[in-house]
Order: C-alpha cells, then sequence, then structure tokens
C-alpha cells in the first residue's frame, strides 16, 4: 500500500449517520486483496477499495447502536449518546436513538436502486446496469463502484433487517439468488461486471492486471462464509412476507442449499468446509481446506432454519 492509503479520513457523516472511511488507495473492509505484482503494474493498488459508507459497516453500526441503547435502558451501560469536541471546540452529543433514526431514514434512499420510476439525487442511472439492488457502499470516491452488484447486502439484511423494505429486500435477494448463488459459495461480483474473473490463483505469475498474484479473490470467486447469510436473509425475509407458502418454498430451498453442503462436509478429508471455491464451485487450489467462518456461517444458517421451522 502507498502512503496515501494510510492517509485517510474516518468518521461518522451527521447528515445520514453513516460510518464512512477509506479511499482508492486503501482497502478498508473484509474484501481486503492488496496488488503485489510489478509486473501487471498492480503492486501497492488495493483490488477492492470500497471506500465510502460499506453497507454491511452501516448495518454493523446500526445494530451496534440500537444494542447500546437497549444495554442503557436495562441499567447496563452508563450512558444513552456520544459526546465529542468538533475542531472549533465546540460540545456536540447525539443519542444512540437518535443515531439509529438516521441511519433508519437515510438509508432506502440512498443504497436502494430500483427500476427506474422517477429521478433521485442519491442516483447516478448512467452507472446502474442491474435493478433492482442495493449499493455496495455510498459515496465512493470511485463513484461507479458504489454500483457494483456484491453480496455484501446479505450480511447487512441479517444484522440489521429492520433497515430495509420488506418489499424491496425480497426482489433484491431474488436477483442475488439468480446472479450470485454458486453451489458451496456466493459470488463475490456479479458476472456481467468488467472485473469479474471468478477463478483465483494466488500464484499467477502473468501480467494480467485482473488477476496477477491472485488479484481477483474477491472478484468473483465464490466465498462460503456469505452463503450462510444469504440464506439467513433468505428466511428472515420470507417470514415477513404475508404469503404462507413463501416461507414453506424459502425453507425447502434453504435445506436443498445446505444438503450440498453436508455432502462437501463427507467427502472432505478435513470434515470442513473451504474458505472459497472457484467457478461453480470448482475446487481452489489457494483456498483454505476447511475455515471457521465457513463453518459457522453454515451452521449459523441451519440455527436459523431450525428455528424457524420449530415456529412455524
Amino acid at each position: 500500500m502507498n502512503w496515501e492509503g494510510f492517509n485517510n479520513s474516518i468518521g461518522v457523516d451527521l447528515a445520514t449517520g453513516f460510518v464512512y472511511g477509506g479511499n482508492p488507495n486503501n482497502c478498508g473492509t473484509w474484501m481486503d486483496k492488496m496488488g503485489s505484482s510489478e509486473q501487471a503494474g498492480i503492486k501497492g493498488k488495493p483490488a477492492t477499495p470500497r471506500d465510502g459508507s460499506a453497507i454491511e459497516i452501516v448495518a454493523l453500526c446500526k445494530s451496534a447502536v440500537d444494542w447500546l441503547s437497549e444495554m442503557y435502558r436495562k441499567g447496563a451501560y452508563p450512558t444513552d449518546r456520544v459526546a465529542w469536541k468538533t475542531s472549533a471546540g465546540q460540545e456536540k452529543v447525539l443519542k444512540f436513538d437518535d443515531w439509529s433514526k438516521l441511519i433508519q431514514q437515510s438509508f432506502e434512499p440512498r443504497f436502494y436502486v430500483g427500476p427506474d420510476d422517477g429521478k433521485s439525487e442519491y442516483i447516478r442511472r448512467d452507472l446502474v446496469n442491474k435493478t433492482p439492488i442495493y449499493k455496495d457502499t455510498y459515496g465512493s470516491f470511485t463513484f461507479w463502484a458504489d454500483y457494483q452488484f456484491r453480496p455484501n447486502i446479505c450480511i447487512a439484511m441479517v444484522v440489521a433487517p429492520e433497515m430495509f423494505n420488506v418489499k424491496n429486500a425480497w426482489s433484491v435477494l431474488e436477483v442475488i439468488q439468480a446472479r450470485l448463488v454458486g453451489p458451496l459459495g456466493m459470488r463475490t461480483l456479479d458476472a456481467d461486471d468488467w472485473a469479474y474473473d471468478p477463478n483465483y490463483d494466488n500464484n499467477d505469475q502473468s501480467s494480467n492486471p485482473k488477476r496477477a498474484h491472485g488479484y481477483n479473490y474477491h472478484q468473483g470467486p465464490e466465498w462460503v462464509w456469505l452463503m450462510g447469510y444469504f440464506l439467513r436473509a433468505k428466511l428472515i425475509f420470507a417470514k415477513k412476507q404475508t404469503d404462507p407458502h413463501i416461507m414453506k418454498n424459502t425453507s425447502r430451498y434453504v435445506r436443498s442449499v445446505l444438503s450440498k453442503h453436508w455432502s462437501h462436509m463427507q467427502r472432505s478429508d478435513w470434515k470442513g468446509l473451504p474458505e472459497l471455491t472457484n467457478l461453480n464451485g470448482a475446487h481452489c487450489t489457494g483456498s483454505c481446506e476447511t475455515q471457521a467462518w465457513s463453518m459457522a456461517s453454515i451452521f449459523e444458517a441451519v440455527h436459523c432454519l431450525s428455528e424457524m421451522s420449530a415456529d412455524a
């Protein structure tokens, strides 16, 4: 990473409540692949900066402030607000409840991209190549990156489902299922994206700037831990639908997907699930053969299915 990558602004946008940070020279989220190939001209360049306000971090922030507010009401936390001084020395406060409401009212207008049903000051229609989606980021320096279709939406749907309009969320989940779901994992980028490259090889010594030294780590390879969040999001929002058949059909679908993970675990010498796979579940030699967060995420999906089945 170059020097500019260490000099980035991090904070909370008081107009939206969104946590923001990073810049094009820094990769500040879990999609943290930094280029290392001099031959391909990508050394020190992040493949996926995801600067601005990343959707899952916005959701995690809302979940955290809601929890802190609840702990305050229960007498388990000493304050109901954050306080700070501006650069001019002015004292400011923001209550957790107000912060949560700010995120809630700001999220759908800025992140949801539906059919072209009118003008919105928050949507660049010339950059939209698929609807309906939720943006991956909001306010990225490389503004087109906001509109890249990635599965990080699913994380946000699980940790803060109340942020989402139920109808919009369900329609986007259907697009995710059609475009991003693999046999075991989730494609980390939509196949229609110019940067999509689904086969990861960290030993690639070519001069191809899209994949040299595994630069495409988060640009299409199918990560297993994300599948757990997708399945849980499907269950959460199926339960919010008015048609009871939707929940029944979703439970069947989730079971069918999880059966592939069970079969893989039975065949695996490690009795576990890998970090990621290549295109359509193909074995990836650069992937860890069994990884804790893959296992944990799928187990959480199993638990969620079990709980919802018991409630049915």
